[in-house]
C-alpha cells in the first residue's frame, strides 16, 4: 500500500512527522477508523521538514494480513460461536445468539492481543519511503490518488 501526503508538523527533537493525506474513495463511507472524513493523518519517524511531500509505504502482504486479522478472524469466531451455541442448545435461538456474541467477543479479544504483539515491529509499521520538496506528479509515479 502506498500513500502520498504532506508533512504538516515536524518535531526535530523526536524526528516525528505528522503527515496529512487524502483517503481514497473506497474509505469514504467505511468509518472503520472512526473518522468519517476524507482526510487523515499519521505520525511517523522520518527525516524531513514541514511542508515536504512524502511517500508512505506498507508492504502489500502486510496490508492484506492486517485486513484478514481485522475482519476475517472475528467473523470466523462469530460463526463458530453461533454453531456451537446452536448445537449445544438443541436449536434454541437464544443460546445460538449468545454463542455467537461470545465467539465474536473472543475473536475481537484475540485480534487485540495480536495487535499488541505486532504493533511495535518495523515490518508491520508504515514508513516514509521517499521525501519530495515539491508535490510529486502522483499519476507519473503510478498511484492514482491525489
Amino acid at each position: 500500500m502506498i500513500k502520498f501526503g504532506q508533512v504538516t508538523a515536524y518535531n526535530n527533537a523526536t524526528k516525528m512527522a505528522t503527515i496529512s493525506y487524502i483517503r481514497p474513495d473506497a474509505c469514504e463511507k467505511c468509518g472503520g477508523c472512526n473518522a468519517m472524513s476524507q482526510t487523515g493523518s499519521i505520525t511517523l519517524k522520518a527525516d524531513c521538514k514541514e511542508g515536504d511531500w512524502v511517500r508512505v509505504e506498507l508492504p502489500d502482504n502486510r496490508f492484506l494480513s492486517a485486513t484478514f486479522m481485522a475482519y476475517v478472524i472475528p467473523l470466523i469466531f462469530f460463526v463458530v460461536g453461533l454453531l456451537l451455541g446452536n448445537s449445544l442448545s438443541s436449536g434454541n435461538e437464544l443460546w445460538a445468539m449468545g454463542g455467537s456474541l461470545i465467539g465474536l467477543g473472543l475473536g475481537v479479544a484475540g485480534m487485540k492481543v495480536c495487535d499488541k504483539v505486532i504493533s511495535g515491529k518495523p515490518e508491520w509499521t508504515p514508513h516514509v519511503a521517499q521525501v519530495y520538496e515539491q508535490k510529486p506528479d502522483i499519476g507519473v509515479l503510478g498511484c492514482g490518488q491525489e
